[in-house]
């Protein structure tokens, strides 16, 4: 018998086909991808401005830029202008690094804290054992020594700074302190009061400075335990922003009395009957 010759079923025309099927593949690949790409750029054209000022005030507010709009900038007009970082804030920065270094190689990291709030920086000195001793607002020797650095920090920027005076919760009984300082106010004003006259000797500008005593009132944690109670007892030296300041000195300025508001109106308004007769 003669042998059986294979018959090919596909046929060429089943190779065509498959070698067609790869080239739809590249094609919807590559359709695909332009369709994506064509995505984007509609997105990156319609911004949406209000809500991208909000992102931008929240990374700002997470990195200590509080009522800063952060770097990013949007792309949908041609007028919009990147928002920089301004130069008080580059200061208040550098003047936070400066602090952490000189308390790693002081090692006090225990003792000094500091930290970036709506108001500017903030150096929280704890007052047990390295400022004051219980009950008393004398500076101590290595009081003197830590304050004298930290005003040679200071000494870099010209922003005002405010020194406030905390306690805890615990109410003066001691006859002979309480003869001093009738509560927790007087207390916690006198440590402030003293830190600042201190600061002013190393070289610190009177004008710069102000002192404000809390008491109790202001605590970092609840008052329920000791530990957390020591934290409380402490003085806050308050680097304030430049935009902050403006406010203030805004806020400063004299207004004028209403009767000198009405007297003004009533000239400008007889002035004007003249010029219309």
């Amino acid at each position: 018998m003669g042998k059986r010759k294979k018959v090919n079923l596909e046929g060429d025309g089943g190779m065509e086909s498959a070698g067609m099927m790869r080239w739809l593949l590249t094609y919807s690949d590559m359709l695909t991808l332009l369709f994506a790409l064509f995505v984007i750029l509609y997105s990156m054209s319609a911004v949406d401005e209000s809500k991208l000022r909000a992102l931008a005030m929240a990374l700002g507010q997470a990195f200590g830029l509080s009522g800063q709009v952060s770097v990013l900038s949007s792309g949908a007009g041609t007028d919009t202008k990147p928002v920089t970082m301004p130069e008080s804030q580059v200061q208040l920065t550098t003047i936070k690094e400066r602090v952490q270094k000189w308390m790693s190689q002081k090692k006090l990291e225990r003792e000094v804290k500091v930290r970036f709030n709506e108001r500017g920086l903030v150096i929280s000195l704890m007052t047990d054992r390295i400022l004051f001793n219980s009950g008393s607002s004398e500076l101590l020797p290595r009081t003197k020594e830590l304050l004298s650095d930290i005003a040679d920090l200071l000494r870099t920027t010209t922003n005002p700074i405010i020194i406030e005076g905390h306690t805890d919760d615990t109410p003066i009984t001691n006859p002979s302190i309480k003869s001093k300082y009738s509560d927790n106010w007087d207390l916690s004003t006198a440590r402030a009061v003293s830190v600042l006259k201190y600061i002013i000797r190393r070289g610190i500008s009177p004008d710069r400075l102000s002192a404000a005593g809390y008491g109790e009132f202001k605590p970092l944690v609840p008052n329920i335990d000791d530990i957390n109670r020591a934290k409380n007892r402490r003085i806050d030296i308050v680097v304030l922003k430049a935009d902050l300041i403006n406010d203030r000195a805004n806020e400063s300025r004299e207004l004028p009395l209403p009767s000198e508001v009405k007297i003004k109106e009533r000239i400008e308004k007889e002035n004007l009957e003249t010029l219309t007769f």
